[in-house]
């Protein structure tokens, strides 16, 4: 199986932003199939190399130790609610809980009939413990390896599309830390709105998935939100980049 046949079947919610909607479906599609792996892995939601090759990891279904299904933090399937709580994805990435904020209800913004509005952000600690592990979490957010222990955010928020026409979303440009990091869907983050189509009148959910440097050491305590312009299905702009940021406080 190939690499981007492989990343479009692990499941979908993040998405790379479109480059303009003029670019090519080559580029949106690569887009999208990376989207699809990141989610997985991000609670179904996460996101650390290897020789495995991708085939390896099409069919790749860790088994948790029994241990870990005993203990009473563990959740099997299902979203992680509360802080010490964890899961296991596919590839063997433990994801546990150490932050969840649903607080966000001012957190948002409208500009040119478009608004968005975040539901829910959490940050999870996630610990590699396999190969497989390691190699879907790097070529999920486009890093050439990641630690066996990384701490990512997942930020849940809401779409909804006021205009008189039907657009096509070009997803978060950037996301920035209040330690100086940036993300960007070409690395360390992921987007699953990018490439998405709303109708006139529709509202839709989608997921942020980031890469957080150096969290266990220097916590990042806020994210700022830049979210591109959105396009017509022709190509033609429907609306500018919002001119103002969502800003998101992580603690």
């Amino acid at each position: 199986m190939k690499k981007h046949q492989l990343i479009f079947a692990v499941t979908a919610i993040l998405a790379l932003g479109l480059a303009g909607c003029q670019g090519t479906h080559h580029s949106n599609h690569q887009r999208k199939e990376k989207a699809a792996l990141s989610a997985k892995m991000a609670n179904d939601e996460s996101s650390a190399t290897s020789s495995q090759s991708s085939s390896d990891l099409s069919h790749y279904h860790y088994q948790v130790p029994k241990k870990e299904v005993q203990n009473k933090n563990y959740v099997k399937s299902g979203h992680l609610t509360n802080n010490h709580q964890f899961r296991y994805d596919r590839f063997g990435t433990k994801q546990q809980l150490v932050q969840n904020d649903k607080n966000h209800s001012v957190a948002d913004l409208e500009q040119h009939r478009i608004s968005y509005q975040i539901l829910n952000v959490r940050v999870l600690k996630n610990t590699a413990k396999t190969a497989a592990a390691k190699q879907a979490a790097s070529q999920a957010l486009n890093l050439p390896t990641v630690p066996d222990t990384y701490y990512t955010f997942v930020v849940n928020y809401r779409i909804t599309n006021n205009q008189p026409v039907s657009i096509v979303l070009n997803g978060a440009a950037s996301v920035k830390t209040n330690r100086g990091q940036t993300l960007q869907t070409s690395n360390q983050l992921t987007d699953s709105s990018a490439g998405q189509h709303l109708a006139s009148g529709q509202s839709q959910r989608f997921v942020l998935n980031g890469y957080l440097y150096h969290y266990a050491q220097q916590p990042a305590t806020k994210l700022i939100i830049h979210f591109g312009p959105a396009f017509k299905a022709s190509g033609a702009k429907a609306a500018a980049a919002p001119s103002r940021s969502l800003q998101i406080k992580l603690s």
